[in-house]
């Protein structure tokens, strides 16, 4: 148990680095390190099978894969890509999300039924962004836009990583009726409302899922992401 301690301790403090940072819920996983104590003091008082061995052992691999996220992030940070793309995603996550260029491979099917796929965040990876090439994109603004509307989408991850029962505070939004209960359209209010704009229409197409929410919805998404500290000027 004094290594768990140790452990623990040194959890703490890795964690700390990432406080008021939005997707700390997905990076630190603090909710299972708070269940991994429980579990650990169910061990001192002999109530389960799982030992102090467990605990410590357990808690050092937790600590060494967050001590290793945050290594990987301090290298991602300096924007090595030079790109608008890569300088948007770094400054939103202080570079904890990374932005990968392979949303035409990895996405899903491009073009289909008048639509095309542009950007997309994977189950299993909810810390990178995928897009297009930036010089796909029609406009600085499309792609300023989209960006942001990925970056909701890691917003909604982190919401949901902050609950053991898989409670998630923005599908309570999508159950008053916000959104249109869509995700996708909550991304896309997340969008507007970061930029203060008024439509998701270019001279050719909409982008992301043309739903332009009113002030209501705004007002919303400003309290959600105050809540989770994600950015919203």
């Amino acid at each position: 148990m004094a290594i768990f301690e140790s452990e623990r301790q040194q959890y703490y403090d890795l964690a700390a680095q990432l406080d008021g940072n939005p997707v700390a819920p997905l990076v630190t996983e603090l909710v299972w390190f708070e269940r991994l104590e429980e579990r650990a003091q169910d061990a001192v008082d002999g109530n389960n099978a799982f030992s102090a061995q467990s605990a410590a052992q357990e808690a050092q691999r937790r600590r060494e894969d967050l001590q290793q996220l945050i290594a990987e992030a301090e290298d991602r940070s300096v924007n090595s890509s030079g790109s608008l793309s890569e300088e948007l995603v770094d400054g939103a996550g202080d570079g904890f999300i990374d932005v990968r260029w392979d949303a035409a491979s990895v996405c899903g099917a491009s073009d289909r039924d008048g639509w095309r796929t542009t950007g997309c965040v994977l189950r299993g990876d909810s810390l990178t962004i995928h897009l297009l090439a930036e010089s796909e994109y029609s406009s600085e603004w499309e792609l300023r836009m989209m960006v942001v509307h990925e970056l909701a989408h890691v917003y909604q991850r982190a919401d949901a990583a902050r609950f053991m029962d898989g409670s998630r505070d923005y599908e309570r939004l999508l159950d008053q009726g916000l959104f249109q209960g869509s995700s996708e359209k909550m991304a896309d209010c997340y969008a507007l409302t970061y930029h203060d704009e008024w439509t998701l229409e270019t001279e050719d197409y909409w982008i992301g899922y043309g739903y332009v929410c009113d002030e209501s919805e705004r007002e919303a998404i400003r309290a959600w992401a105050a809540d989770l500290n994600a950015p919203m000027p």
